[in-house]
């Protein structure tokens, strides 16, 4: 007896409360053609989810002409999507590790607005991949020459250039 008076009880609250929440959101307004009040129901107001870091990255890719596949791979090997500052001592930072003298003169070449932003990093470093693309001619001359500041020939690589140049394959970006 005492769980149904419990069921019959919840059943209630439930009913009163649908019936309730049917009377939310209505407003009167008075119709400025005919003087007379209606009732209108209030639209929710639907917010958009911000983009993701690596949508506005693909968003940057899409609007420069690079390969978006491409700029995942480096900013894995970069910072692994992580926004940070060099942990060696340089002045490398955002997710494509842009250092500050590149990052200012591309941020005045871009008319970009805001300073030191994530988006700005990421604008930044794609474009100036981009740049380097049509300077090199091939994906991977760009990508070494945005690690080292130009491309030079492998046999001339450390071991650590290698290593790093190794994670991605080019094959995909630079067709024959």
């Amino acid at each position: 007896m005492k769980y149904l008076s419990n069921l019959i009880a919840a059943i209630s609250l439930l009913f009163i409360s649908v019936f309730a929440s049917s009377f939310l959101g209505k407003q009167n307004y008075t119709d400025s053609n005919t003087s007379e009040k209606k009732d209108t129901i209030a639209s929710p107001t639907v917010s958009e989810k911000p983009k993701t870091i690596l949508e506005i990255a693909d968003s940057i890719c899409s609007e420069a002409g690079v390969p978006y596949s491409l700029v995942y791979e480096i900013g894995k090997n970069e910072s692994n999507w992580t926004f940070i500052k060099n942990s060696n001592g340089g002045s490398d930072f955002g997710d494509l590790q842009v250092i500050d003298q590149t990052y200012w003169y591309w941020y005045k070449h871009l008319n970009l607005k805001g300073g030191k932003t994530r988006k700005n990093y990421l604008k930044v470093g794609i474009y100036y991949l981009k740049y380097l693309h049509n300077k090199y001619g091939t994906w991977e001359k760009a990508r070494f020459a945005y690690g080292r500041g130009h491309w030079r020939e492998p046999y001339t690589w450390t071991r650590l250039e290698k290593k790093f140049m190794r994670k991605i394959d080019f094959s995909k970006y630079d067709l024959p």
